[in-house]
């Protein structure tokens, strides 16, 4: 009988380690690769349970362990998620340091809250609301460091779904982070129980936003049905680095200004539209920033005769400065001079990203321009949130290595004008690269009065990346938190247009694709709780939580 117990005992044993280790591997698999930019339908898995998974694979450990195991889960789950980190040819071997601050930091997080949640088999709801109102404030204080790190919150895994996106608008991207741990919670709760309440419970939140969001697009499609549309003409020129300017070790590899405009000019004419009421290009779209005279006049008319025909050269504006300049006995134009041609002739309004030296303040900027057509003014947006290091130096010392090394000089300054709303008719609100993945940065221009959201972006610096479809799931976030359409320009993709639901109007998906496409834009916005009370919500509920947690616990451990 000792024998056959101990045969028993031993069996059992190695069966619970071979399903906790499936548990495992099958949570890092699923968690991985939950992110809408690798595979959409393990977002599903990811909401349900896949962090229930995991925590039923270390339930058991010591302490010492536990945190080991989620540590080294959550670095790897993330090594895979910021793989864009890798793409050194621009950024060199510094970026590979960032790349493993945020392993580091992003692990430890994890690991606090795993031991808290596998501390033992009393899971209550308090706790578990506490442990997802710390996970929630935890992403919410990586926007407080330097420009904030606001890519990949777990949350971002609904994204794979318009329906299940749709909660967003009520709370939020931190708000969908929170309520997916407080889904996977309640699963490990119900695996740890076996309660059949639990489970209906579970399975009840789980399901939750797919039916939440199936109603609230129903009940707000009329009004996307109803709108007037916007003709819109998105154009990702597929320039790199090289190609645009000349840089150090890639000379060859230029292209030429002209070249370059002579390519976007093509790719707007190519489309059959009858009517375009805006042109968006890219952040950076061309060299020599907003009104460097460059061009010698002679050639830009050249250009559009072959191109339109007379009729366009007669549309083309005066030779007057700052758009103009004379050297000697000719006259040379900017990109900003050719930019309003083009307006001119489409008649309609163009928005375009350059940058640009500004004479009185002498500061350089990260700038967007619109132009109306037939008028010789124009509004700049200063983009505001600057990458470190790519976009300026932080630090005094590091200024000083900057210019002694490597021979940098200078750099962009942060914009002043974040509110400002172009375009009397459409409302337009503008975003530059990086700027859109931050919440309360595109709720502030809604709140100002937008109708519609334009963002240009550069991802071109980790090309052949995940970065540009992962920064693409974060516009859609965007335009569901505030109700409202979000169209991108840009670089290397993806240009697209959204809608208020998050659903692709249309997008060229393909990386390195160079062409321009029309779509129709509803001219539609509406309010939306998110877009009332922002992130207040959720972080005041989370701190509320963690705070009661905090008191009950040390009450009682007192």
């Amino acid at each position: 009988m000792t024998w056959m117990k101990n045969k028993l005992t031993s069996f059992f044993l190695k069966n619970n380690l071979f399903f906790k280790s499936i548990n495992f591997l099958l949570s890092f698999i699923i968690l991985a690769f939950s992110q809408p930019a690798w595979n959409s339908f393990l977002g599903y898995f990811a909401s349900f349970f896949g962090y229930a998974l995991f925590w039923m694979s270390i339930k058991d450990l010591n302490f010492k362990k536990r945190f080991l195991f989620s540590f080294i889960f959550f670095f790897f789950v993330n090594a895979i998620w910021f793989s864009w980190f890798t793409s050194t040819k621009y950024q060199g071997n510094l970026i590979l340091l960032v790349y493993l601050f945020v392993l580091i930091s992003f692990a430890v997080q994890f690991a606090v809250i795993s031991l808290i949640a596998t501390k033992d088999k009393n899971l209550g709801l308090l706790k578990i609301f506490a442990i997802a109102s710390i996970w929630t404030v935890f992403e919410y204080s990586r926007l407080f460091f330097m420009c904030g790190f606001t890519f990949n919150m777990i949350g971002v895994a609904y994204v794979n779904n318009h329906f299940s996106m749709a909660l967003a608008s009520v709370i939020g991207i931190f708000g969908l982070s929170f309520y997916l741990l407080l889904v996977n919670l309640f699963g490990f709760k119900a695996f740890l129980e076996k309660s059949k309440k639990i489970v209906y419970i579970w399975l009840i939140l789980a399901l939750f936003p797919y039916a939440f969001g199936f109603f609230y697009e129903k009940s707000n499609l009329k009004k996307i049905k109803n709108a007037q549309m916007l003709n819109v003409c998105l154009v990702q020129t597929a320039i790199l680095p090289e190609e645009k300017n000349e840089l150090m070790n890639y000379k060859d590899q230029s292209i030429s200004p002209y070249i370059q405009w002579k390519r976007i000019i093509n790719y707007i004419s190519a489309n059959s539209i009858e009517k375009i009421d805006l042109i968006v290009l890219p952040e950076a779209a061309l060299p020599f920033g907003a009104f460097e005279s460059f061009y010698p006049y002679d050639l830009i008319k050249d250009l559009f005769l072959k191109k339109f025909g007379q009729e366009a050269v007669l549309k083309m504006p005066p030779l007057t400065y700052p758009y103009a300049e004379k050297y000697e006995s000719n006259f040379y134009v900017s990109n900003s001079y050719i930019a309003k041609t083009l307006a001119n002739i489409y008649g309609c309004e163009i928005i375009l990203g350059l940058d640009d030296f500004d004479q009185k303040d002498e500061k350089s900027y990260n700038a967007a321009f619109y132009f109306k057509p037939f008028s010789q003014n124009y509004s700049r947006y200063e983009k505001q949130i600057l990458v470190p290091v790519a976009e300026y130096i932080p630090f005094g010392w590091l200024k000083k290595i900057a210019k002694e090394k490597y021979g940098i000089v200078g750099s962009f300054e942060h914009g002043k004008n974040l509110k400002k709303i172009v375009s009397e008719k459409n409302k337009i609100a503008i975003s530059i690269c990086y700027e859109e993945t931050h919440p309360s940065v595109m709720r502030k221009q809604k709140k100002q009065g937008a109708k519609l959201f334009v963002n240009l972006t550069n991802d071109a610096w980790f090309n052949k990346s995940k970065l540009f479809i992962q920064h693409f799931h974060h516009s859609k976030i965007r335009a569901v938190e505030n109700g409202i359409p979000l169209i991108r320009s840009c670089n290397t993709g993806v240009t697209a247009a959204i809608d208020p639901f998050g659903r692709i109007i249309n997008a060229i998906y393909k990386e390195n694709e160079a062409k321009a496409i029309c779509v129709k834009v509803p001219k539609i916005s509406y309010n939306t709780l998110y877009t009332f009370w922002g992130d207040y919500f959720i972080i005041g509920l989370s701190i509320i939580l963690i705070i009661i947690y905090l008191f009950k616990t040390l009450k009682f451990n007192f």
